[in-house]
């Protein structure tokens, strides 16, 4: 049996002030679990934090959060870094980096 799954990904700066949002869909050969962390050509992700079912579109929707790290001075992966480095791993989105609410 194979799964949909709807992945979101959440990336946050350190200051947690800002984000930008990406998802990419992909068929699982198991059912996803909290916890779980995807293989990706630059590493692992971050784990899953949440899994919910979708009667509707029989998907399951799974989020990752992932903050940006706080790196030595002169040494800093910001958030256009990481949006960029997501997208060559397959995620789509971001077209945008939000604001959030203090």
């Amino acid at each position: 049996m194979r799964f949909q799954v709807q992945f979101t990904l959440a990336i946050r700066s350190f200051d947690r002030k800002r984000a930008a949002f990406l998802s990419k869909k992909l068929t699982l050969p198991f059912v996803p679990f909290v916890g779980l962390q995807l293989v990706e050509p630059s590493g692992n992700s971050e784990p899953v934090i949440s899994v919910a079912w979708s009667d509707e579109t029989q998907t399951f929707h799974c989020h990752i959060d992932a903050i940006q790290a706080q790196m030595p001075q002169g040494c800093e992966l910001d958030l256009d870094y990481l949006i960029e480095s997501a997208r060559e791993n397959g995620w789509e989105g971001a077209a945008k980096i939000y604001d959030l609410a203090a």
